[in-house]
């Protein structure tokens, strides 16, 4: 009895005339040496993937009809780099939380921003440490560089001069006006990147505690009115997660509001205040540790690299461009094809898969054959298959 030993070699079957051996005593078609062109096999690739599925998906199609050597990792080059399937693939997971260390006091480093309502525009001015928010109006008209620098020149006056000041980088709050002015004051400015709210998750929060304030204790959208006052004063009275208020925080107690109260609530905390920098990173840490649970980390990208941009609205990687320069915090700059520079997170670019390069043929030798059922040999040669005989047993 002879063994067979099955072994796939050599690329694409294509079936043609062959000339008839006696192996082992029984009648073979034995195809000549052949190797197939790469053109071939990139056809092949892309009527494979025609229906523009996923690289497992691809892949068992394939196992259904054709076989060579390397096909598997031509498939997973040809889906990663189709132009169609790239546009169109999801957002990135989120990565680890990176945060800043803590300020050591207050209105040390403070967060700006700027948003709408009733027509009118509002300007954030926020302590990172305590929270302590500033709101300042701009009614029926457009906010410039010259008004931001206003309301940052007055909150320097009541507060103190910064070391930082963040914001997320728009137009009016990185003029070359606003840049100066901060470089005269000793200020750092730093902007988050834009489309990415957690960059600035500080400012952000305090924008949306304010404008829910303006929403429903100023609907007409002015500032200059009892019930927003009042509304402002209770919030900055209110204890935070770390277990004081922004008043406690300022001055070491509550400051006096419309509501009643005992003269022991003013008494100065000072001991707690000494626990205020433990309880803070004992927060952080858990904040950070909810969040991770689902992030993980994305592989860092290199200048020069061609990338994705994800657009903001649509969600399609419809745009691409070249890495120019890696920032601190997972931040790169991205010259697009029209020679604009954008400022993106890691998050929202995908590394552009290069083409795909099929592997080199080699020859092969294949022997098909199948038996009947009642003993006798008939020579057959089906695409898609290739046996080789082994040498005679016993």
């Amino acid at each position: 009895m002879c063994s067979l030993r099955a072994k796939r070699s050599g690329r694409l079957q294509s079936v043609d005339s062959g000339r008839s051996e006696t192996i082992c005593g029984r009648p073979s078609v034995v195809q000549q040496p052949y190797s197939d062109p790469p053109s071939k096999c990139a056809e092949t690739l892309r009527k494979l993937h025609s229906a523009h599925q996923g690289i497992e998906r691809t892949k068992r199609r394939a196992r259904q009809l054709v076989y060579w050597p390397g096909l598997s990792s031509d498939i997973t080059n040809m889906v990663r780099a189709c132009e169609k399937c790239e546009k169109a693939l999801p957002s990135l997971q989120r990565e680890p939380l990176m945060s800043d260390p803590n300020p050591t006091r207050v209105f040390e480093d403070v967060s700006v921003d700027i948003f709408c309502h009733a027509g009118n525009h509002y300007l954030i001015y926020a302590d990172r440490l305590m929270g302590w928010p500033a709101v300042f109006e701009f009614v029926k008209r457009d906010l410039c560089s010259r008004d931001v620098i206003r309301s940052c020149m007055r909150c320097f006056a009541d507060f103190g001069v910064p070391v930082r000041v963040r914001s997320d980088g728009g137009t009016n709050l990185t003029s070359a006006e606003n840049i100066n002015f901060f470089r005269n004051w000793g200020v750092i400015s730093v902007n988050s990147t834009p489309h990415y709210p957690q960059s600035n998750g500080h400012a952000e929060a305090a924008v949306k505690a304010m404008k829910n304030l303006v929403q429903k204790a100023a609907p007409n959208g002015h500032l200059d009115t009892d019930a927003f006052q009042q509304g402002l004063l209770e919030w900055r009275n209110t204890p935070r997660e770390a277990g004081l208020s922004p008043a406690e925080i300022v001055f070491g107690h509550p400051i006096r509001s419309i509501l009643p109260a005992h003269h022991t609530a003013f008494a100065n905390k000072w001991r707690e205040l000494m626990d205020l920098s433990d309880r803070l990173d004992d927060q952080a840490e858990r904040v950070k540790a909810a969040y991770d649970q689902h992030a993980r980390p994305l592989r860092p990208l290199r200048v020069g690299d061609s990338v994705r941009v994800q657009d903001a609205d649509s969600k399609r990687w419809d745009k691409q461009g070249i890495i120019v320069s890696v920032g601190e915090s997972r931040d790169y700059r991205v010259k697009m094809q029209s020679g604009r520079i954008y400022l993106r997170n890691r998050k929202f670019l995908r590394l552009v898969s290069p083409p795909p390069a099929l592997h080199r043929c080699r020859p092969s030798c294949p022997v098909t054959r199948n038996r009947h059922k009642s003993g006798g040999a008939r020579s057959t040669a089906s695409a898609g298959s290739f046996v080789k005989p082994a040498p005679p047993s016993g």
